[in-house]
């Protein structure tokens, strides 16, 4: 079952299909990065700029791994 989320990023809207994305890097400053488009865009999210979709991302990756990123 896809796991859909719609972002704002670097002026463009996407619509990223999470069970297509291969890995999540968490940085120590709090971003969350991951590649879309076969690698050629890498997007960052950070809590303060976009706190819905980096919570979904967080649950996501709960969810699917039993892992947390924080």
């Amino acid at each position: 079952m896809a796991y859909w989320i719609k972002l704002t990023y670097d002026r463009n809207t996407y619509l990223v299909d999470l069970d297509r994305v291969s890995a999540f890097c968490y940085t120590q400053n709090g971003r969350i990065s991951f590649s879309v488009m076969d690698g050629t865009v890498t997007i960052v999210i950070n809590q303060q700029s976009d706190p819905n979709t980096y919570q979904a991302i967080l649950d996501y990756v709960e969810k699917q791994t039993g892992q947390s990123l924080l």
